[in-house]
């Protein structure tokens, strides 16, 4: 097949190629899905790690997309099999497992011993076997404190049961993600025993977060900026009494209102990549906690990411009471994203769609957010230094 695309005369439009249009949107995403399911030898930049992300994300908008702009959607879908083809691919694993309960046991041991050929062999194992929403069940538990493939493997997790409804078994995405795990770090405190008070008490996620402390971090990439704020106990001090008596319900809704709060009211420069990634991972980790055994932890390590980039990034107070309103509709929303070359543009506006619908109260405040990012990237040309670098 090939893979070769056809720029179009201006911008960084893209046509889409001959290989693709004698498929139907299904065909042409399982199509890409099979391409960049293995993972590659050396590379584990961002696009590596973006790119099962991307095609859920890109697929998802594609089925709300409408007239003109669902060519250049496709043409987006295309291109990240094209991208994806650079760079030698790991062989398929040469062992198997009596049962999945078995890979499982392996995969656990695989991935905290850093050992990225028995995690791919389960894995692999496992999608052939499992559907997705055993998948998302089987491995909630296991992913939620890795800070490995830049914690985006939650995201994928996450995405993939209702994927698969519109499109087909996809698990084989989680390959690359999963066992990019085996060699990254990981949380501690969210598994720390949480000593409760002898009386009752209600936190405030609201008031931990608006405002915390600066926290320095070595870098701006997820893995050293989580680890800052969880050294010296600076995350247990902070969210534990913040999280002590709050459901799941008032959880989310404070962690992913605080998100969007930063987008609109914060530091600017951090729109694209920290306050994409201040929504997008707490998101996941929250969806994820219904099918945990502990889902108090996925609510720890989601607002662990909340604080972390609130600490790091974080200029200024948050204001609740301060209204927002979307400068874009939501059709105009999702023909930008889709067809966009940011990756984290698609993923966000994605996200924000989805916390309007669980969170009907704050619609206007997420679909305000996606409208300030789709506006921040309209007044900028994509910068190929920019795209790699920031929050990996």
């Amino acid at each position: 097949m090939n893979l070769m695309l056809d720029p179009e005369e201006t911008g960084d439009a893209v046509a889409e190629p001959p290989w693709s249009r004698d498929l139907d949107d299904v065909a042409l995403v399982r199509t890409v899905a099979q391409l960049i399911a293995r993972p590659k030898c050396t590379r584990s930049d961002s696009f590596v790690i973006h790119a099962p992300l991307e095609l859920l994300a890109r697929a998802d908008l594609l089925l709300r997309s409408q007239g003109a702009s669902r060519s250049a959607v496709r043409a987006r879908i295309a291109a990240i099999a094209t991208e994806y083809a650079m760079g030698d691919e790991i062989e398929d694993p040469r062992y198997c497992f009596s049962s999945p309960a078995r890979a499982l046991v392996q995969l656990a041991a695989s991935l905290r011993a850093g050992d990225g050929e028995g995690t791919d062999a389960s894995i692999t194992f496992l999608c052939s076997r499992l559907s997705a929403q055993e998948l998302r069940a089987a491995l909630a538990d296991e992913i939620v404190p890795f800070l490995g493939c830049a914690g985006h493997a939650p995201i994928l997790l996450a995405a993939l049961p209702e994927a698969t409804a519109h499109l087909g078994n996809l698990s084989g995405l989680l390959r690359a993600p999963v066992r990019a795990l085996a060699f990254g770090q990981r949380l501690r405190w969210i598994d720390e025993p949480q000593v409760e008070p002898a009386w009752d008490t209600h936190g405030d996620v609201f008031e931990a977060l608006a405002e915390p402390e600066h926290v320095f971090s070595p870098n701006t990439s997820i893995a050293p900026t989580m680890l800052a704020v969880e050294a010296k106990g600076f995350a247990a001090r902070v969210l534990s009494p913040a999280l002590r008596g709050r459901s799941l319900s008032e959880c989310r809704s404070a962690l992913m209102r605080i998100a969007a709060l930063s987008m609109l009211q914060d530091e600017p420069a951090s729109a694209p990549y920290g306050w994409t990634h201040c929504l997008t991972l707490p998101q996941a980790l929250l969806s994820l906690a219904p099918y945990s055994t502990d889902s108090s932890r996925c609510v720890r390590a989601a607002a662990t990411y909340a604080l972390g980039f609130r600490a790091t990034l974080g200029r200024v107070r948050l204001d609740s009471a301060r209204s927002a309103k979307p400068s874009r509709s939501v059709a105009s929303l999702i023909a930008h994203a889709a067809a966009h070359p940011d990756t984290h543009l698609v993923k966000y506006t994605l996200a924000c769609l989805k916390a309007a619908d669980e969170d009907p109260d704050a619609r206007e405040l997420y679909l305000a957010a996606a409208s300030y990012l789709g506006d921040w990237w309209a007044t900028r040309s994509l910068q190929p230094e920019v795209h790699a670098g920031n929050h990996e």
